[in-house]
């Protein structure tokens, strides 16, 4: 059975955890059908491709679900058509598609 892709980017954040990304980008590569995850942080700068397109609700899906797991529950904060926040008192994520483009920014913010 083939992995969805919520849980291949979960898995992915997961990894990096604890190195504290501030910034995970997805980046379609539409030629290609490509799929490109960016973890930016302090000391880190990790880019992993997967054959195939990941879409934005499995990617956001998937780095909310990540933080989840380590962070415990976040609340929901709609903050305008296309801009969702998750927080808790440890960690704030900021979610902004971009659409058109193919990239959906993800900025990372902790309280330590």
């Amino acid at each position: 059975m083939e992995e969805k892709p919520k849980d291949i980017v979960s898995k992915l954040v997961s990894k990096y955890i604890e190195e504290k990304p501030n910034r995970i980008t997805l980046k379609l590569a539409w030629d290609n059908k490509n799929s490109i995850v960016n973890i930016k942080g302090d000391n880190l700068n990790e880019a992993v491709e997967y054959s195939g397109l990941i879409d934005f609700t499995s990617f956001t899906n998937g780095v909310v679900e990540a933080y989840r797991q380590t962070y415990g529950k976040l609340e929901e904060i709609p903050v305008s058509f296309r801009e969702t926040t998750y927080k808790n008192d440890e960690v704030s994520i900021g979610l902004y598609p971009t659409g058109s483009a193919g990239i959906f920014d993800i900025f990372i913010k902790y309280k330590n």
